[in-house]
C-alpha cells in the first residue's frame, strides 16, 4: 500500500497521507451502506408440511410396538426368574472343554524377546546426544533477525517462540504488536551524486 505511494512524486506528503485516508473512509462507509442484490431470507413456511399427521400416527404406532415387545420381554425374563429348575444341567448339554494351544510357551518367549529389544533401542535413543544443537539454531536466528531489522525501513512483525521471545528480551529489543503496524513517515528524498568510484549522499535541506 505504501510502496506504489512512495514512487509517485507528491507536493505535501501530510496532505497526501490525509486524503487517501479521506477516501478509505469514504470507501468502508460505502462498504457498510450497501445492500445484497440476492434474497437471503428463508423461504415461507406452509401449515400442511410443518405438521405431518401421517408421520406422528407412524410414529405413535411404532412406539406402542415397541412398548409391547418390552412387556413381553420383561414378562418372560420374570417367568425364567421365578423358575429356576428351568435351568438345570439335564436341559443343557456337556460342558465344552477346549484344547490348549500348542505354541503359547513360543508366542511367550517371541513377546518378551521383542520386549526386550523395544526396551533396549529406547535406552539407546534416550542416551543418544543431538547431532543438532538448539543454541545455535537461536543464535543464528537472533543474528538473522538483526540482519532484517537493519535493511527493513517499517516495523517488522515476525514470529515469535519461545527460544527467540526471550532472546529478544535479554537483548532490549521490543516486539510490534500483532494487530496493526503503525508506518513511520517516508525518509526525506536523497540526491546520489556520482565522484569518480564513490557515492556521495547529500539531503535535500542542504
Amino acid at each position: 500500500m505504501y510502496a506504489y505511494r512512495k514512487s509517485m512524486p507528491r507536493l505535501n506528503k501530510h496532505l497526501d497521507d490525509k486524503w487517501v485516508k479521506h477516501c478509505q473512509r469514504l470507501h468502508k462507509q460505502r462498504l457498510k451502506q450497501m445492500k445484497p442484490a440476492i434474497d437471503n431470507k428463508p423461504p415461507p413456511k406452509f401449515v400442511h408440511l410443518a405438521q405431518n399427521l401421517k408421520k406422528q400416527q407412524m410414529d405413535e404406532e411404532r412406539y406402542s410396538q415397541i412398548e409391547r415387545d418390552n412387556y413381553l420381554l420383561l414378562d418372560k425374563m420374570s417367568y425364567i426368574m421365578t423358575h429356576p429348575q428351568l435351568l438345570d444341567e439335564k436341559y443343557m448339554g456337556p460342558p465344552v472343554t477346549y484344547g490348549k494351544s500348542l505354541n503359547k510357551e513360543y508366542r511367550k518367549r517371541e513377546l518378551m524377546r521383542i520386549t526386550e529389544e523395544n526396551l533396549q533401542i529406547l535406552r539407546r535413543i534416550q542416551h543418544k546426544e543431538p547431532y543438532y544443537s538448539h543454541l545455535d539454531w537461536e543464535e543464528q536466528a537472533a543474528r538473522d533477525e538483526e540482519y532484517l531489522r537493519n535493511c527493513a525501513e517499517y516495523p517488522l512483525m515476525l514470529p515469535t517462540t519461545r527460544g527467540t521471545k526471550t532472546m529478544r528480551q535479554s537483548q532490549g529489543y521490543s516486539e510490534a504488536p500483532s494487530f496493526a503496524v503503525q508506518p513511520t513517515p517516508a525518509p526525506p528524498h536523497v540526491r546520489h551524486k556520482s565522484a569518480g568510484k564513490g557515492v556521495a549522499v547529500t539531503s535535500q535541506h542542504e
